[in-house]
């Protein structure tokens, strides 16, 4: 039997996909396996590391604090020119320091997990006051005679790397010093993209104008002016701007399978490290497809190998991370601790949150004649919510303005659509076709992760919202995209 046209057309397509899947998947497993020894090894490191920070002198570590705290250095405020009375000191910071001042049964076990004081136990904020619950905490403890907290409880779902760098790095130098070291490293690192990226412009048009791009946004628009000064969250970005540096410098998109596996590989155990509740994770991903799709080889399969086989290890290694850190409660500090790991995931994409959210916004909400039960009953609610939250939380990338930084967010965002449509119909080049594709999976990331993660968006939207300032580089990326007669010469190793 003689087939049609379309049916020789589908039979054709479904053909060259399954091709082009094999050809993806096609001798991966040494990648896996270099990847997979190589977070094995980062992890291990990071333990080794943790394990020498618990030799830090725990005495003079308190005595460092509780000058601070004499100095008032817990309740200052921040960024004076916004207009806001925003902290000093973040309330992951104060978790951290805390952290510092409690009793462990052994070096082990203080090596492996955190022990914080509990959350139930924390003040409630001040009138008036920008100062954050948990830091209202560790001014009560560092006022105590003694230190650490009797009810200090273990926090097992991260590694908290940012413990093991304040531990480390209060043995020389003050407590406030902490956030102008990460902040000072992180524009360090993204200058070290961004001054080369302009000064070559015109060499090569695409490759510098897009690092350009994700450089300034990572500098200027994602919130680090606020965030980096705080070392709880300035590590996880520093995480970014460093992979950001070396793909810049090393050419690690476009560089030997077996590098870009390892690279990848350590850039998902270092996100793992020092994730905390800070969107480190997803906006990780959205720069490794950004990076693919901006430097990588020019070839069609060589583009899918890439960003299937990053996001796989990217994914691996961080779950591998985590696997490791349990692993390790589990055997050596508390064997229920899978229990804990369990209800926080179901707890994060779940949507019920209003039981979490602060009585004062509860309030306010009800004032508008809003049954704030429907939010939790109601997903569609939820997900309005949500992006209501998300939408104020955008003063972080307006400097202080909501009104701001929703505009901003809202051109980036439409300026992303119009032109990876524009794109992708006005490209007769698969490779070409291909980096869009890619381009277009990383705008995906960000939105899949806030619908999944639904409550830990929500409730955490001023820290969330930060992963979608990689619109605003992706709108930069394609404002550059080369034209159709140029891009032979434009494109990476064309």
């Amino acid at each position: 039997m003689t087939l049609g046209a379309p049916q020789r057309r589908v039979s054709r397509l479904s053909s060259e996909f399954l091709i082009t899947a094999r050809n993806v998947l096609a001798q991966s497993v040494g990648l896996y396996l270099r990847a997979l020894l190589a977070a094995v090894a980062a992890v291990a490191l990071f333990f080794i590391v943790s394990y020498a920070s618990t030799f830090v002198d725990r005495q003079g570590i308190a005595a460092k604090l509780e000058a601070a705290n004499a100095q008032q250095a817990f309740t200052q405020t921040w960024a004076a020119g916004t207009g806001r009375a925003i902290p000093r000191f973040g309330g992951n910071d104060c978790l951290m320091l805390a952290a510092l001042l409690q009793n462990y049964p052994s070096r082990l076990a203080e090596t492996i997990s955190a022990r914080i004081p509990p959350a139930d136990a924390q003040p409630a904020a001040r009138a008036g006051d920008p100062t954050i619950p948990a830091c209202l905490q560790l001014i009560a403890a560092l006022e105590r005679r003694d230190h650490a907290d009797p009810d200090a409880i273990y926090y097992h779902r991260y590694l908290h790397g940012q413990r093991v760098f304040a531990a480390l790095a209060l043995a020389a130098v003050s407590p406030e010093t902490l956030g102008w070291i990460t902040l000072l490293l992180n524009v360090a690192c993204l200058l070290s993209v961004l001054l080369p990226a302009l000064r070559n412009w015109r060499t090569s048009e695409w490759r510098q104008r897009g690092y350009a791009a994700i450089a300034a946004t990572l500098l200027l628009l994602d919130g680090l002016w606020l965030f980096g000064i705080y070392f709880s969250f300035g590590l996880s970005d520093l995480v970014l701007a460093v992979f950001l540096a070396c793909a810049y410098r090393r050419g690690v998109a476009h560089a030997s399978e077996c590098t870009f596996a390892v690279a990848v590989a350590l850039f998902g155990a270092a996100t793992a490290i020092f994730e905390f509740l800070t969107g480190g994770i997803p906006f990780g991903l959205a720069l490794l497809l950004g990076i693919v799709a901006l430097d990588g080889p020019p070839d069609r399969k060589a583009l899918l190998r890439r960003a299937f086989h990053g996001t796989m290890i990217f994914a691996l290694a961080i779950l591998l991370t985590f696997a490791i850190k349990l692993a390790l409660v589990m055997l050596l500090v508390d064997p229920n601790a899978l229990a804990d790991f369990r209800g926080a995931l179901s707890t994060r994409v779940g949507s019920s949150f209003v039981a979490n959210l602060p009585p004062q916004e509860i309030a306010w909400v009800s004032a508008f004649g809003i049954d704030v039960s429907s939010l939790d009953r109601n997903w569609a609610y939820a997900v309005l919510y949500m992006l209501a939250r998300l939408g104020y939380a955008t003063f972080v990338i307006g400097y202080g303005s909501p009104a701001v930084g929703m505009a901003i967010m809202g051109a980036a965002v439409l300026t992303t659509g119009v032109l990876l449509i524009r794109r992708a119909r006005a490209s007769n080049d698969a490779v070409a076709r291909t980096r869009l594709l890619i381009l277009f999976a990383s705008a995906l990331v960000m939105p899949m992760w806030s619908v999944v993660f639904l409550s830990h968006t929500l409730l955490h939207a001023i820290w969330m919202v930060r992963p979608f300032g990689w619109f605003i580089a992706l709108a930069g990326i394609l404002i550059f995209w080369p034209r159709e007669s140029t891009r032979t010469a434009a494109l990476p190793n064309s």
